[in-house]
Protein backbone atom coordinates (compact mmCIF):
# COMPACT_ATOMS: atom_id res chain seq x y z
CA UNK A 1 0.00 0.00 0.00
CA UNK A 2 1.38 3.66 -0.67
CA UNK A 3 0.12 6.47 0.66
CA UNK A 4 1.77 10.32 0.13
CA UNK A 5 4.47 8.85 -1.61
CA UNK A 6 5.02 6.68 1.64
CA UNK A 7 5.33 2.17 1.05
CA UNK A 8 3.06 0.96 4.11
CA UNK A 9 3.25 -2.86 5.03
CA UNK A 10 0.48 -5.03 5.94
CA UNK A 11 1.41 -8.19 7.23
CA UNK A 12 -1.61 -10.98 8.07
CA UNK A 13 -0.69 -12.56 11.56
CA UNK A 14 -2.16 -14.96 13.60
CA UNK A 15 -0.57 -14.37 16.89
CA UNK A 16 -3.52 -12.82 19.06
CA UNK A 17 -7.18 -12.92 17.40
CA UNK A 18 -8.85 -15.99 15.95
CA UNK A 19 -9.95 -13.58 13.28
CA UNK A 20 -6.42 -12.41 12.60
CA UNK A 21 -4.38 -9.77 13.38
CA UNK A 22 -2.15 -6.98 11.27
CA UNK A 23 1.23 -6.44 11.22
CA UNK A 24 2.00 -2.66 10.25
CA UNK A 25 5.00 -2.04 8.67
CA UNK A 26 6.26 1.80 7.84
CA UNK A 27 9.79 1.35 6.07
CA UNK A 28 10.93 4.59 5.84
CA UNK A 29 9.94 5.39 8.95
CA UNK A 30 11.31 2.67 10.25
CA UNK A 31 8.23 2.42 12.39
CA UNK A 32 6.27 -1.43 13.07
CA UNK A 33 3.25 -1.85 14.58
CA UNK A 34 1.48 -4.87 15.69
CA UNK A 35 -1.33 -4.47 18.65
CA UNK A 36 -1.84 -6.78 21.40
CA UNK A 37 2.02 -8.35 21.70
CA UNK A 38 3.41 -6.09 23.82
CA UNK A 39 3.51 -2.90 26.41
CA UNK A 40 7.33 -2.05 26.97
CA UNK A 41 8.36 -1.63 30.34
CA UNK A 42 5.53 -4.67 31.61
CA UNK A 43 4.80 -8.10 31.26
CA UNK A 44 1.57 -8.97 28.80
CA UNK A 45 -1.69 -8.03 29.75
CA UNK A 46 -3.43 -11.53 30.89
CA UNK A 47 -3.11 -14.88 29.55
CA UNK A 48 -0.52 -13.00 26.61
CA UNK A 49 -2.65 -10.73 25.82
CA UNK A 50 -5.57 -13.02 25.86
CA UNK A 51 -4.17 -14.35 22.89
CA UNK A 52 -6.36 -17.31 21.24
CA UNK A 53 -3.37 -19.13 19.75
CA UNK A 54 -0.50 -19.04 22.38
CA UNK A 55 1.61 -21.35 20.18
CA UNK A 56 1.89 -18.53 17.40
CA UNK A 57 1.76 -15.83 19.82
CA UNK A 58 5.22 -17.10 21.05
CA UNK A 59 6.89 -16.89 17.52
CA UNK A 60 5.47 -13.54 17.14
CA UNK A 61 8.51 -12.05 18.46
CA UNK A 62 10.89 -13.77 16.27
CA UNK A 63 8.94 -12.22 13.24
CA UNK A 64 9.28 -8.71 14.23
CA UNK A 65 12.83 -8.95 15.06
CA UNK A 66 13.20 -9.44 11.09
CA UNK A 67 11.92 -6.01 10.22
CA UNK A 68 14.07 -2.95 10.49
CA UNK A 69 12.54 -0.59 12.93
CA UNK A 70 13.34 1.99 15.62
CA UNK A 71 9.75 2.34 16.88
CA UNK A 72 7.10 0.00 18.21
CA UNK A 73 3.63 -0.04 19.13
CA UNK A 74 2.09 -2.87 20.63
CA UNK A 75 -0.31 -2.41 23.14
CA UNK A 76 -2.70 0.05 24.39
CA UNK A 77 -0.87 0.35 27.88
CA UNK A 78 2.28 2.48 27.72
CA UNK A 79 4.51 4.84 25.22
CA UNK A 80 6.47 3.05 22.20
CA UNK A 81 9.39 0.53 22.56
CA UNK A 82 12.07 -0.29 20.23
CA UNK A 83 13.74 -3.57 19.34
CA UNK A 84 14.69 -4.14 22.74
CA UNK A 85 11.35 -4.02 24.12
CA UNK A 86 10.08 -7.15 21.33
CA UNK A 87 13.93 -8.96 22.84
CA UNK A 88 12.67 -8.95 26.64
CA UNK A 89 8.64 -10.32 25.87
CA UNK A 90 10.20 -12.76 23.70
CA UNK A 91 12.63 -13.94 26.58
CA UNK A 92 9.71 -13.26 29.22
CA UNK A 93 7.50 -15.64 27.11
CA UNK A 94 10.16 -18.10 26.31
CA UNK A 95 10.99 -18.50 29.85
CA UNK A 96 7.24 -18.79 30.83
CA UNK A 97 6.52 -21.61 28.54
CA UNK A 98 9.90 -23.32 29.39
CA UNK A 99 9.32 -23.07 33.27
CA UNK A 100 6.37 -24.38 32.74
CA UNK A 101 7.35 -27.40 30.58
CA UNK A 102 10.11 -27.99 32.83
CA UNK A 103 7.90 -27.81 35.75
CA UNK A 104 4.82 -30.06 34.50
CA UNK A 105 7.79 -32.39 33.90
CA UNK A 106 9.55 -32.73 37.25
CA UNK A 107 6.48 -32.42 39.37
CA UNK A 108 5.37 -36.12 40.52
CA UNK A 109 1.79 -36.79 39.77
CA UNK A 110 1.11 -39.60 41.30
CA UNK A 111 2.44 -38.09 44.56
CA UNK A 112 -0.24 -35.05 44.16
CA UNK A 113 -2.63 -37.41 43.19
CA UNK A 114 -1.80 -39.89 45.97
CA UNK A 115 -1.66 -36.66 48.43
CA UNK A 116 -5.20 -35.75 47.37
CA UNK A 117 -6.85 -38.43 47.80
CA UNK A 118 -5.68 -38.75 51.07
CA UNK A 119 -7.68 -35.49 51.62
CA UNK A 120 -10.63 -36.11 49.48
CA UNK A 121 -11.18 -39.54 50.88
CA UNK A 122 -10.16 -41.29 47.22
CA UNK A 123 -9.10 -41.42 43.78
CA UNK A 124 -12.94 -41.27 42.51
CA UNK A 125 -12.74 -37.52 41.79
CA UNK A 126 -10.72 -37.71 38.71
CA UNK A 127 -11.20 -33.85 37.93
CA UNK A 128 -10.28 -32.66 41.35
CA UNK A 129 -7.40 -35.24 41.28
CA UNK A 130 -5.60 -33.29 37.92
CA UNK A 131 -6.53 -29.70 38.82
CA UNK A 132 -4.96 -30.22 42.04
CA UNK A 133 -1.78 -31.44 39.79
CA UNK A 134 -2.30 -28.37 37.54
CA UNK A 135 -2.71 -26.00 40.59
CA UNK A 136 0.76 -27.72 42.00
CA UNK A 137 2.59 -26.82 38.82
CA UNK A 138 0.95 -23.64 38.58
CA UNK A 139 1.78 -22.19 42.06
CA UNK A 140 5.25 -23.81 41.99
CA UNK A 141 5.80 -22.22 38.14
CA UNK A 142 4.25 -18.91 38.78
CA UNK A 143 6.51 -18.59 41.86
CA UNK A 144 9.43 -18.83 39.98
CA UNK A 145 8.12 -16.27 36.84
CA UNK A 146 7.84 -14.30 39.98
CA UNK A 147 11.23 -14.00 41.43
CA UNK A 148 12.99 -13.77 37.95
CA UNK A 149 10.59 -11.35 36.30
CA UNK A 150 9.61 -8.90 39.22
CA UNK A 151 11.31 -5.25 39.21
CA UNK A 152 12.32 -6.20 35.50
CA UNK A 153 8.85 -5.67 34.31
CA UNK A 154 5.92 -4.43 35.73
CA UNK A 155 2.69 -6.54 36.19
CA UNK A 156 4.08 -9.34 36.67
CA UNK A 157 2.72 -9.66 40.60
CA UNK A 158 -0.74 -9.15 38.66
CA UNK A 159 -0.64 -11.38 35.33
CA UNK A 160 2.22 -14.05 36.17
CA UNK A 161 -0.29 -16.56 37.33
CA UNK A 162 -2.74 -15.83 34.26
CA UNK A 163 0.47 -16.58 31.72
CA UNK A 164 1.44 -20.18 32.98
CA UNK A 165 -2.25 -21.33 33.09
CA UNK A 166 -2.18 -20.61 28.95
CA UNK A 167 1.43 -21.94 28.85
CA UNK A 168 0.35 -24.45 30.50
CA UNK A 169 -2.71 -25.01 28.41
Amino acid sequence: LTRGGTRIELRAAHYHSDEGDIIVYIPRARFLMAIDTLAPGYGPFMGFDITSNFHEYLHVFDALLKYDFDVFVGGHLTHPGNGADVEVAREFTRDVYETVKRVHGQTDRMGVFGETATQIGGFDNKYLLFNRFLDVVTERATAEIEQRWMGRLAGIDVFAEDHVRTALL
